[in-house]
């Protein structure tokens, strides 16, 4: 009898801690949160479930953009007349208090909290120079974080004369949103700093729409070559990824470029998706960028030569490149797992291969490409054929690609060369 008393007290007593617990709830766009743990401080976005706080527990968030608040009653506020970009929440007796004694209350056992804007990261120009980029602009896309300091997003090399993007890149790794005070910042691998900042270029420069872009394909569609009527195209991100094509979408001026769709919802996603599952226990540096221009065969009446895939409004026109690229380097380096994807951008190549940029495909030489999804149907055409190569061989085809050549050059010269047989 005295053990079943003792058991239901300690149920009562489990029942009345949880009952004092805290849960916060988050929303969209989600914030950042920062605590101790021990002699270590992280800084991380919450999950979608929201963040649970024992009694007496804080926690402190930030938003660049100016934190916001959601009752359970319905009522939405700052907490205050001015926006804060931290704060301070406390769990006191089941309700959570908000930058308690500072400035004021906002307590609730139902809270909501999130960003007043998606936008949290601003553009820059980098003092340092990306790799093959000294002719151009380097940029880079980042914040300035309590606690954690410089976070780059994003690096970008760009052709501010012509608006042409030549390349991106960014850390594919799925902790992206977690940093310990104590440690590295794995973006500073990305090569550039948050130098000067620049603000929006798109408030002072005209840049193609993904509505106009789909106003303009659709006109095209009723006097257009018969050819381009046959297949889908869409103007987005060369940024594909989920993470990254939601958190840089106010920047998608910068990275959009038109897609063959076919390639873009399969073949390349596939990649993305093998991609992703590596990541949870690997990290890599991406690289993206794009090569050449797309072709389609012309009309009827026409002097038979091709005619360049290209969609113009009445001020602007992109085109098509022919292939989209991706260079996968790993942040700890590991020659088996460096090579470059290229997908073939075209509907109109009749016999789509590899020898373009290299001797071999390679892609069946990494075990986690070969065994994905991706691995299975990449040289499937209508799905946008696609293959990779070695580092060296494509920095030797494709302008402007991330890796000096001449520093290729000068590796290959340092080797010696075994004398031939006899």
């Amino acid at each position: 009898m005295f053990e079943l008393k003792l058991k239901f007290f300690a149920l009562i007593i489990t029942a009345f801690s949880v009952a004092k617990a805290c849960h916060l709830n988050v929303d969209h766009p989600i914030p950042l949160f920062s605590k101790n743990f021990g002699s270590k401080n992280l800084t991380f976005r919450a999950k979608p479930s929201g963040v649970e706080l024992s009694e007496n527990e804080s926690i402190e968030v930030y938003c660049m953009s100016g934190i916001m608040y959601k009752r359970y009653n319905g009522y939405i506020g700052n907490n205050g007349a001015v926006i804060q970009k931290k704060a301070l929440l406390q769990c006191e007796n089941g309700y959570i208090y908000v930058n308690r004694g500072q400035y004021g209350n906002m307590n609730g056992d139902e809270l909501t909290v999130y960003c007043s804007s998606s936008f949290s990261s601003n553009l820059y120009e980098s003092k340092s120079t990306l790799a093959n980029c000294d002719n151009f602009m380097s940029y880079a896309i980042g914040e300035h974080i309590p606690l954690v300091g410089t976070a780059i997003k994003a690096g970008i090399c760009y052709d501010l004369e012509r608006f042409e993007l030549k390349y991106a890149n960014y850390i594919a790794y799925q902790r992206n949103d977690f940093w310990i005070s104590s440690e590295p910042n794995l973006s500073h691998e990305l090569g550039v700093d948050l130098g000067i900042q620049i603000g929006n270029l798109k408030n002072y420069f005209d840049f193609m729409s993904q509505l106009g872009f789909n106003v303009s394909r659709d006109m095209m569609r009723s006097d257009s070559n018969q050819f381009f009527n046959a297949f889908e195209f869409d103007y987005d991100s060369i940024l594909q990824d989920d993470y990254f094509h939601n958190q840089l979408g106010d920047f998608a001026y910068i990275f959009n470029t038109m897609w063959w769709r076919q390639l873009r919802q399969n073949n390349w996603r596939y990649f993305l998706g093998a991609l992703k599952e590596r990541t949870y226990s690997e990290k890599y540096i991406i690289f993206v960028g794009t090569h050449g221009n797309a072709t389609m065969p012309p009309k009827e009446n026409t002097d038979g030569k091709p005619e360049e895939l290209t969609v113009r409004s009445p001020n602007l026109a992109v085109t098509a490149p022919k292939y989209i690229w991706a260079y996968v380097k790993p942040v700890i380096p590991n020659n088996e797992e460096e090579f470059v994807v290229i997908a073939t951008n075209s509907p109109y190549i009749e016999t789509p291969d590899h020898k373009e940029f290299c001797k071999q495909d390679i892609c069946d030489d990494i075990a986690w490409l070969k065994k994905s999804r991706f691995g299975q149907l990449r040289r499937i055409p209508t799905f946008g054929y696609t293959f990779c190569c070695p580092v060296e061989e494509v920095a030797k085809i494709i302008e402007h690609f991330p890796v000096s050549t001449e520093g290729l050059e000068a590796i290959t010269a340092a080797v010696p060369l075994l004398p031939s047989p006899a």
